[in-house]
């Protein structure tokens, strides 16, 4: 038995230097998810990882309207590594609430815009089995969102869903437009439906012009 109106986020977010350009569209546009997540019926908690080569928490079981986002771009991306340490702990984590204060609801969302090239204690194979066992027997919902990469190949490689997977470009516009497409992704699984990124929400992350 777990609380039917719970839903609990883990939001992972690359912080290596290559992030630098986007930094500040980045914070607000999930800042701004956050407040908008808030403010829809049910509990929502959140927690933060951030990583390079070194993986940081910054928010553990948090009320997202009280969670400020912070990023210093710096070294290097050690994607796999931060995977495996965020959702093994997240796990634990949630194995030790009580069931009837367990969440119905387990949104997992990752933010890069790299390639791994830094992670020494977790193998491809190790997060993809993973994060394969977390939906398929916990019934976790994952996001994978990518710049400078083909994010559904990337995503599907790491046992995310081609729907749930998204490629974003490196610009202001699309970065404030990544995080209104996932507002809308996360609401509906909220509501009881998933629905995946429609075509027209992919073309609108990969323009620089986004009004």
């Amino acid at each position: 038995m777990s609380d039917p109106d719970y839903t609990a986020l883990l939001l992972i977010i690359d912080r290596s230097g290559s992030m630098v350009d986007i930094r500040d569209d980045m914070v607000g546009g999930l800042t701004n998810l956050l407040a908008a997540q808030a403010e829809l019926p049910g509990t929502l908690t959140v927690d933060i990882v951030t990583f390079d080569n070194e993986i940081e928490h910054q928010a553990v079981f948090a009320d997202p309207a009280t969670v400020t986002v912070q990023l210093e771009p710096r070294g290097s991306t050690a994607l796999l590594d931060a995977l495996g340490e965020s959702l093994e702990g997240f796990r634990s984590a949630l194995e030790a609430l009580p069931p009837h204060a367990r969440p119905s609801t387990v949104q997992v969302v990752v933010v890069t815009d790299g390639h791994e090239n830094a992670s020494q204690r977790y193998t491809r194979d190790q997060v993809k089995r993973l994060i394969t066992d977390l939906a398929a027997e916990w019934k976790w919902d994952f996001v994978y969102l990518g710049a400078n990469q083909d994010a559904i190949t990337v995503g599907v490689g790491l046992g995310f869903t081609a729907g749930s997977s998204l490629t974003y470009a490196p610009a202001p516009q699309s970065v404030g437009a990544s995080s209104d497409v996932l507002h809308r992704y996360m609401s509906d699984l909220r509501g009881g439906t998933r629905k995946g990124f429609a075509a027209a929400e992919r073309d609108r992350v990969m323009r620089d012009d986004v009004d």
